[in-house]
Order: C-alpha cells, then sequence, then structure tokens
C-alpha cells in the first residue's frame, strides 16, 4: 500500500504482494494438512524405515536375522511408534530370539522421535516350529479342542516319572508345543549314580513309553543325570 501511494505507477504490486502472501500461507497449510492425512491414515515414514531397516541389518544381530520381514512406522504427535517382524535363523532357541528381540528394540529406540518399539521374531524354514494362527483362533473359540496347559502337562509329567522309584528326582520339564496342536516334553530326571548306562537307558526307554501314553503328550525326550547331588559327595567325604 505505502508503495502504492508514493508510486502511482505500481498500483500492481500491493496485489502482487498479498497473492505472495496468500500462496505462503497455502503452502503452510498444505504441509500441515499433509502431516495430518500422513498420522489419519498411518502412513508409513519412508526415512525412518530405512533407518531402522539399516540398523537391523548392520547390528551385532545381523548376522542372525535371515530377513526383514515388515517394518512398520506410524507417527503419533511428534513422535513414531516401530512395528518390526523379522525372520531369524532356524537354530535359534526361542530364549535367543528373545534376546534378539529385545536387543534390536533398544537399539531402535535410540532413533530420535522413536517412541516405542515392537519387534516380532519367527523362526527360518525348516525349523519345525509351526504356528497355525487360524487354528489357534478356532481353539480359543472352541471349535477344536485346545491342547493341555504347559502347567497341567507339568503336573502329569513329574506324576508319571515320580511313580517310578528308580527315579531319584525330577529336575526338569519342558513344554513344547509343535504345529500348534501337539504337546512335545523334555524332562531331565536324576537316577541312582551306581546304575550302569544300560540299565539307565532301558529306564528313559520304559518311561518315555509311558508318557506318550497320556493323552495329552504326543512326544517325550528323557534327558538322564547320573551325578550324584553334590551334598551327598560332600557328606560321603566328611563320612570317610
Amino acid at each position: 500500500i505505502g508503495l502504492a501511494m508514493s508510486v502511482p505507477g505500481l498500483l500492481a504490486a500491493d496485489a502482487a504482494a498479498g497473492i505472495l502472501v496468500a500462496g505462503m500461507i497455502c503452502m503452510t497449510g498444505a504441509e500441515i494438512l499433509g502431516e495430518s492425512v500422513k498420522q489419519l491414515t498411518d502412513t508409513n515414514d519412508e526415512m525412518l524405515v530405512g533407518r531402522v531397516n539399516d540398523i537391523i541389518r548392520e547390528g551385532v544381530d545381523g548376522a542372525d536375522v535371515v530377513d526383514v520381514n515388515r517394518i512398520r512406522a506410524r507417527q503419533v504427535g511428534s513422535s513414531s511408534i516401530v512395528d518390526v517382524s523379522i525372520t531369524t535363523s532356524a537354530r535359534l532357541s526361542s530364549t535367543a530370539n528373545r534376546a534378539i528381540e529385545e536387543r534390536l528394540r533398544w537399539a531402535i529406540m535410540e532413533e530420535p522421535g522413536v517412541l516405542d518399539v515392537e519387534v516380532h521374531s519367527t523362526p527360518a524354514a525348516g525349523s519345525g516350529e509351526v504356528v497355525c494362527p487360524l487354528l489357534a483362533a478356532e481353539e480359543v473359540k472352541g471349535n477344536v479342542e485346545l491342547p493341555a496347559s504347559t502347567a497341567s502337562v507339568d503336573v502329569d509329567v513329574r506324576r508319571v516319572l515320580g511313580e517310578n522309584s528308580a527315579v531319584l528326582a525330577v529336575e526338569s520339564v519342558t513344554v513344547n508345543y509343535r504345529d500348534t496342536m501337539l504337546v512335545d516334553v523334555d524332562a531331565t530326571i536324576r537316577v541312582d549314580p551306581s546304575s550302569t548306562v544300560a540299565k539307565a537307558n532301558m529306564l528313559a526307554a520304559d518311561l518315555k513309553i509311558l508318557l506318550e501314553k497320556e493323552d495329552n503328550i504326543d512326544k517325550a525326550s528323557i534327558f538322564l543325570d547320573l551325578n550324584a547331588p553334590v551334598a551327598s559327595v560332600a557328606t560321603a567325604a566328611i563320612a570317610q
């Protein structure tokens, strides 16, 4: 306006300045609208996805990660929530997989703007660990019979093993679910250290058959502990 008043020949400058200011306001509004749409539609933050992928591939656990199945980075306000699905080596145990998940989670949390991270791992093909989500859902709905709980299987295993007088103690029982429905059991028992290896193996074979006759156990493995307890050894040494 001042320019138009001082230089009457530049009356159009005022309109041009107004258009310029309006354009800047529109651009700012478009940026805000774009960010809001991304948040409302859970659009992936591609730059963050790329950084997370680099962390997984180049980290200390990169050798154990066979593939990165999915990375989702959803924006929540000024921060992001990251969801990662990976495939790990078939040779890893469940505890090793859990450790990898936690290490990756905290490594990704170090990225600026990351609010929370969830890491899910699945074993590679050939590991024998197969879980059917549809079958698991049908179990919960009651359409198919649920497998026995780990607690009830543990009680049954200890009961069957404890009924044999040759078993001095049941040291551990591990319950695994195979193909969602089948229950496998690994049990470690302590037997008389004076028993021969052949006799102990025969006992383990008999106990394996007894366990597999149980309705809720499909496969059983028996591990033998022929070592004498430390307290017994110490008592014998004192007695001598």
